[in-house]
């Protein structure tokens, strides 16, 4: 998996986002590969073929695979009025151990990290 983590800059698009939580968060191993749209079509779980490109989810979704495993974020940002310190995601995971969570995180989008919120409950 590429490192997109970035110290003091803004990352370019949602996808570089989404990658340097995955990487920050740190529960795919380092040879986990990106699942693309094409390989998605046709992976032998259902839940990757829904969901993964063009899929039925409403929110940024991303998914990486290593050998028969593999691991499923799909992100939603959480506008919070009057705050522009950092950005607010409920983030959700599925794998297929069948284990989910799913929880709230914060990006400093000046700083370039990842950082649990205090918000203790899922999203």
């Amino acid at each position: 998996m590429v490192d997109v983590t970035r110290s003091n800059r803004k990352l370019d698009s949602i996808d570089d986002l989404m990658k340097s939580f995955v990487t920050w968060y740190g529960e795919v191993p380092p040879e986990g590969e990106r699942i693309e749209e094409w390989v998605a079509m046709a992976h032998a779980s259902a839940w990757i073929r829904h969901n993964i490109g063009r899929g039925v989810v409403q929110s940024y979704a991303i998914g990486f695979a290593l050998e028969n495993r593999w691991w499923t974020y799909f992100f939603n940002r959480v506008t919070t009025p009057g705050v522009a310190a950092h950005q607010s995601w409920c983030v959700e995971a599925y794998n297929s151990q069948a284990l989910s969570w799913s929880r709230a995180f914060l990006y400093w989008s000046n700083e370039g990290r990842w950082g649990h919120s205090r918000r203790a409950r899922a999203c």
